[in-house]
């Protein structure tokens, strides 16, 4: 058996040890003078005397440690209600324990203070309008807001534990989609936050589709100006010759090609014109505005049409003059685009983050996508290219989305709009 020395314990019997070693030493030299009976008892009653000291010194020790213990387990279990009562009532095992129930108090407050910083986290994901993802210390998601929804379709709790892969989503080299168009659309910012005690990752998503339909639209006007500048420098004397020549001319037929000419001129001034001032801000109005109120008057204004309607109890939040004009653009391109009688729905529908609008058709679909809000581009021999950018810079104003597809069952599109609850 091996002695250690290097314990409490072991020291603390030691110590006893010693003690009756010197006992037995001193009763041998009581034996020179006493009778042996005598120093016997008196051996045996100094014995006992010192059993009892070492064992209750003993034990108070090791309880008052094995108290400091608990106490100390608990702490490492973020358990901060456990106190350890102190055996000894001064000297240094009692400051011992009062320092370690400052500790317990100290780590409380900075928990309860971490708590409440968590508490306002989750309450300002729940706020934001972005979609917010927080998956747990095994990559698994573990919370989310309920913008949520709006980009993968479904609540969050639907998809609670599930990988990053199955939400399309990597991390290497840095998080983004897996799915190129979403990638295009949306930048992820990451960072990582403790949770009782373990790793999280909190992913926000930007869509940055807007900032750079913004970009784009800042090179466009700046290209409008010049070629407004130039066309004007061009057209004003051509307009003003042609009005001199008409007052010189006989022919009928070259005052017709004259007239045209001037006609042209014209047109294109206007057009010009109507663009240049198409993308500045809009004075919006919004109020709270009835579906059913609002399908009236597009069934008023298209009778020919026979439009049809779904979801129309719901109320929308926004400005009625500029949403008739973007409704109105996007089903004159349905009826354009060669939809039957009757085939034209507007489906209305109430979200949790706001409410949409779907207008679907039976015509020709889309055929070219990429360029559906191009300025000047459009598939009619009579565009101008003009429509649909109008009918998203009216709804991006309303702090809302536009998006065009083609439906699903290969015949016709579908416009979606999405407005928010409130736009303050």
């Amino acid at each position: 058996m091996t002695w250690r020395t290097d314990s409490l314990e072991a020291q603390l019997k030691i110590a006893f040890a010693v003690c009756l070693l010197l006992q037995c030493i001193c009763c041998g030299f009581l034996l020179l003078v006493f009778p042996w009976l005598k120093v016997a008892l008196l051996g045996l009653f100094l014995l006992a005397v010192n059993g009892l000291i070492f064992r209750r010194i003993y034990q108070k020790v090791l309880v008052s440690f094995r108290r400091a213990s608990v106490q100390l387990e608990a702490l490492q279990n973020q358990d901060y209600s456990l106190f350890a009562k102190p055996i000894f009532a001064s000297g240094k095992v009692a400051e011992f324990h009062q320092q370690l129930n400052s500790l317990g108090d100290s780590l409380q407050q900075h928990k309860s203070h971490y708590d409440q910083q968590l508490f306002l986290l989750y309450r300002l994901i729940d706020q934001l309008n972005t979609p917010i993802l927080v998956f747990d210390h095994r990559s698994q998601l573990s919370y989310a807001n309920a913008a949520f929804a709006e980009l993968f379709g479904r609540p969050w709790q639907a998809l609670r534990h599930a990988s990053p892969s199955l939400l399309g989503l990597t991390a290497e080299p840095e998080w983004h989609f897996i799915d190129s168009a979403k990638a295009q659309q949306w930048q992820i910012r990451h960072s990582r936050f403790l949770d009782q005690g373990q790793s999280h990752q909190l992913l926000v998503f930007i869509n940055i589709q807007a900032a750079l339909r913004e970009g784009q639209l800042q090179a466009w006007q700046k290209l409008i100006r010049v070629l407004s500048h130039e066309i004007r420098n061009s057209l004003t004397p051509v307009a003003a010759l042609t009005q001199s020549l008409q007052g010189k001319v006989s022919s009928e037929r070259e005052q017709q090609a004259l007239e045209l000419i001037g006609e042209r001129c014209q047109h294109l001034q206007d057009f010009v014109s109507r663009y240049a001032e198409l993308h500045k801000p809009l004075h919006l109005q919004p109020q709270w505005l009835s579906a059913d109120v609002l399908f009236q008057r597009l069934t008023a204004l298209f009778p020919d049409a026979q439009l049809q309607a779904k979801g129309l109890q719901i109320e929308l939040w926004a400005d009625s003059v500029f949403l008739q004009q973007a409704l109105i653009n996007l089903i004159k391109n349905a009826i354009e685009a060669g939809s039957p009688t009757g085939t034209i729905e507007m489906i209305f529908t109430q979200r949790e983050q706001g409410n949409e609008i779907r207008i679907v058709d039976g015509g020709q679909g889309i055929a070219n996508p990429d360029n559906l809000f191009v300025p000047f581009y459009s598939t009619k021999t009579q565009g101008q290219g003009i429509g649909l950018s109008l009918s998203r810079h009216i709804i991006e104003q309303m702090g809302g989305m536009l998006t065009l597809s083609n439906n699903a069952n290969g015949v016709g599109a579908c416009a979606l709009i999405f407005l928010c609850k409130m736009i303050n």
